[in-house]
């Protein structure tokens, strides 16, 4: 810091103007913050992914050694570098030592282990199948990386906007005072197409800090979208569940499959999700299909009904149940509602990709017609 004062006033001192030095700062240090914040955003989604990819596998070792948890995470959070995620580290792994459950644990200290493993922990415990682990573990790679990529190519655009700016200054502060003062000396009026984008741009000058919130907001909207629709967020408000539903019914789905396999009774399986769940709106929904089995009514069914199975999936069920290769299915249709989500995702970023290119282009034709047509029409006046 002590430095970068020094530089600024040897500038001033050596006479440089401050214009010329705000305009530097302007557009240099301007585009280059704006180019690394989404650089270390997207970077701390990587880093996510890889760790939970990393307890995931370490928690199959140490559950299939039988080696304590705690200690395994005390090795791993030694590490780890950035002190917020060793502390959340050493903190879950004190807890255990304790005595305390890995359930009770997550429930107090988020984002060290989805609720899905912590559930197929809970149901199998030091039994627990190694492909039950290596099948999760390779569902939330999957589903990562490709929200990884999402991101990734949301945020791209964001790094157009710091070169969209330069060119709207440097057409109000050189060439349009420019073009004004020639346009005056032949006692011509400037084209409308020129005024009009000069009379813009100079609005939105005049009203920056209104939108340099609103770019603010769309800069963490993407992150926010891709959190909630990843069932990371717990919140399922009115009006967007159906968003979601798809995402939680293949992680319900899928839970359940584990369940059956490891030959747990179905309350058991429910009674594990409901604990684990984040939601407490998917919590009641569990609570309530546990109420529908104590009542007799058949599962498939049951979950027909909360429309966590559409009637097609619900027969391949039945088939499946006739022919004893139920969790195959329960994971095949969990797949495929997880892929139907994620070419959701996709589409959504396509539409974006394709507006914000939209909106490049119709800037750029803008600006360039704005720039030659007074050109065209000066030298078309002096022609004739």
């Amino acid at each position: 810091m002590f430095s970068i004062l020094r530089f600024i006033i040897g500038f001033i001192l050596l006479g440089i103007p401050l214009f010329l030095l705000g305009c530097l700062l302007f557009f240099f240090f301007w585009p280059f913050l704006w180019i690394l914040i989404p650089l270390i955003i997207m970077f701390s989604f990587a880093i996510k992914i890889r760790r939970q990819r990393m307890i995931l596998a370490l928690v199959q070792n140490a559950l299939v050694t039988e080696t304590p948890i705690h200690e395994v995470l005390y090795a791993y959070a030694n590490t780890c570098w950035g002190l917020w995620y060793r502390a959340k580290l050493i903190r879950f792994a004190d807890k255990i030592q304790r005595g305390c459950s890995i359930v009770e644990t997550a429930a107090s200290i988020k984002g060290i282990f989805r609720y899905e493993t912590i559930g197929l922990i809970k149901l199998g415990g030091t039994k627990l199948p190694d492909q039950l682990l290596a099948q999760t573990t390779g569902e939330i790679e999957q589903n990562g990386m490709a929200q990884e990529q999402a991101v990734f190519q949301f945020f791209w655009y964001y790094v157009y906007f710091p070169f969209l700016i330069p060119p709207v200054f440097l057409q109000l502060i050189v060439n349009v005072p420019q073009m004004q003062a020639i346009f005056n000396d032949f006692g011509m009026e400037l084209p409308f197409i020129t005024t009009f984008v000069t009379n813009v741009s100079q609005t939105i000058g005049e009203y920056s800090y209104i939108f340099l919130p609103l770019f603010v907001i769309l800069f963490f909207v993407p992150i926010f979208y891709f959190n909630f629709r990843s069932g990371i967020l717990p919140w399922r408000p009115l009006g967007v569940r159906r968003m979601l539903r798809q995402r939680d019914s293949a992680q319900f789905l899928r839970l359940f499959a584990a369940g059956l396999e490891l030959k747990k009774p179905i309350e058991e399986i429910i009674a594990v999700y409901a604990q684990v769940v984040p939601s407490h709106y998917l919590c009641r929904l569990g609570k309530r299909f546990n109420e529908q089995i104590a009542k007799g009514a058949s599962w498939i069914e049951s979950l027909r009904k909360m429309r966590w199975l559409s009637s097609g999936e619900a027969a391949l069920l039945e088939s499946a149940v006739r022919t004893d290769c139920v969790e195959a299915m329960l994971r095949e249709i969990a797949g495929g509602k997880e892929q139907s989500q994620r070419t959701a995702d996709n589409t959504i970023v396509q539409i974006f990709s394709v507006l914000c290119l939209t909106m490049f282009g119709i800037f750029a034709a803008l600006f360039a017609i704005a720039s030659f047509t007074p050109l065209i029409s000066l030298i078309t006046a002096l022609t004739n």
